[in-house]
């Protein structure tokens, strides 16, 4: 269950609901409780001053009519009931009972007594109300004054009524709260699963889409797609657009080994057919089999290493193309070689793939040229300071452009007169296209062909730097 992102941001968003709702609910009936108990106060006081307002002072003592200002102080069983008493310390002397409380039972009336000598001990306040448990349940106010010309000066009014209508009142509002309270949890739990269910539309249409690609019914996703999710798209499209490329790369790898392999295989049938085979002809196409497949190994092992281009350490350019210079300066005695570069730069690439490029490149300029060979390295002003190229010019017949695009094709060839199989170029460009570069033509300044590498990841070395 908690493996489903919905289920958990339910489940949680449920708990956090629920628990700010509760806490509002107590929080609410709390306050309704007090406004409540408040407001019986509010209601008691006023028929106490007016309790006060209709006592006559006769004799030193206190008379009160029978016209008194609350009616259900004149009957029994009223809920209100009203008491004088005269005197502090424990000394209180009943002063006057209303005809509610003289028809209640004996142990109501102890009881209402025992709140008003309670009362009348506080003698820092004049006004208590509280609750008062007993033989009933009430809510009672005493408020003591001092009344001159009584024989006892000090007089508290004592007025109590029935807590149950007030009870009622709160155990109705409780269960009218948990009702409300009850459907707006429920009604806020459903639109909170249809947002939750609104919201992670575009993680189920990703993953319908990704069901699609195991299938084969599509060959990426969808790009429109919520900010949040276009990076992951991205980078899903750039994996799946990587593997797709990948699985070509390789797929290309076995048709250029199948179709290296037809010709020697070929020799080898026919020469095994022969009443007197030619042992070095067969000894020649099996070791020319062996290094066909040893250089197609070798290259899906660099498609392999290149696909971690960002990975790959930085490389001096300079100790690379001093390299090849120097073993075709052996092979081919007779060229004249330039070397022209500026600056110390270094490339973020594979050294095997880096004098794979330029070997091929640098040999066929020396197989079709006239003898000079030039190799400059410059960043393009134009360019962003991470690009590089590397131009590598011959003064051979050069290359037509109508036939630069058929140059990189596999296995075609325009120069039979030297050994080869037409893959150079292409296996160059493949390469470059690997690390993100580009591979082009153009004319050298010496009549022949100028080919020029570009590569993105770049940087002065060290001692360009210090310099």
């Amino acid at each position: 269950m908690m493996n489903s992102i919905q289920r958990r941001l339910a489940l949680v968003s449920m708990v956090v609901l629920l628990s700010l709702l509760s806490l509002t609910g107590l929080i609410l009936e709390r306050t309704y409780r007090d406004s409540v108990v408040a407001g019986v106060q509010q209601e008691l006081q006023p028929v106490i001053y007016a309790l006060m307002g209709v006592a006559q002072q006769r004799q030193g003592s206190l008379q009160f009519s029978n016209n008194l200002p609350q009616p259900r102080l004149q009957q029994p069983d009223s809920g209100l009931y009203a008491l004088v008493t005269l005197g502090t310390d424990g000394r209180d002397e009943e002063g006057w009972r209303s005809p509610s409380l003289a028809m209640a039972d004996q142990a109501l009336a102890e009881q209402i007594s025992e709140f008003a000598r309670r009362a009348n001990t506080v003698l820092s306040q004049r006004l208590v109300f509280a609750p008062s448990t007993g033989a009933a349940n009430l809510y009672c106010l005493s408020n003591r004054v001092d009344w001159e010309g009584l024989l006892e000066p000090t007089v508290a009014f004592v007025l109590c009524t029935d807590r149950a209508p007030y009870r009622q009142s709160m155990t109705q509002f409780r269960y009218e709260l948990i009702a409300g309270f009850g459907a707006l949890s429920l009604s806020l739990s459903l639109m909170l699963l249809i947002v939750l269910r609104w919201g992670l539309r575009p993680l189920r249409h990703i993953r319908q889409q990704l069901l699609l690609l195991e299938q084969g019914d599509r060959q990426s996703l969808d790009a429109v797609q919520p900010l949040e999710l276009a990076p992951l798209v991205d980078s899903l499209n750039q994996y799946i657009a990587h593997q797709s490329a990948l699985r070509n790369r390789h797929r290309q790898s076995l048709d250029d080994l199948s179709h290296s392999l037809k010709t020697p295989l070929s020799v080898l049938r026919l020469g095994v057919a022969e009443s007197d085979p030619d042992l070095a002809l067969l000894q020649e196409q099996v070791a020319r089999m062996q290094s066909i497949v040893d250089h197609q190994l070798s290259r899906v092992a660099r498609i392999a290493q290149a696909e971690a281009a960002s990975e790959q350490p930085w490389v001096d350019i300079d100790v690379i193309i001093r390299k090849i210079l120097r073993a075709l300066a052996v092979a081919y005695p007779s060229h004249q070689f330039d070397y022209l570069a500026v600056d110390d730069w270094q490339l973020r690439i594979h050294e095997d793939d880096l004098l794979d490029m330029l070997g091929n490149v640098m040999e066929n300029a020396c197989k079709y040229g006239g003898g000079q060979l030039q190799v400059s390295v410059h960043a393009p002003s134009e360019a962003s300071s991470s690009t590089l190229q590397i131009c590598i010019e011959d003064d051979g017949p050069g290359i037509a452009s109508a036939l630069t695009e058929a140059v990189l094709r596999r296995g075609v060839r325009f120069d039979s007169r030297e050994a080869g199989q037409g893959i150079g170029l292409a296996m160059v460009s493949e390469l470059l296209a690997i690390y993100g570069g580009d591979l082009d033509f153009a004319t050298s300044s010496q009549g022949g062909a100028k080919v020029i590498l570009s590569f993105q990841q770049a940087r002065l070395g060290p001692g360009s730097l210090a310099n």
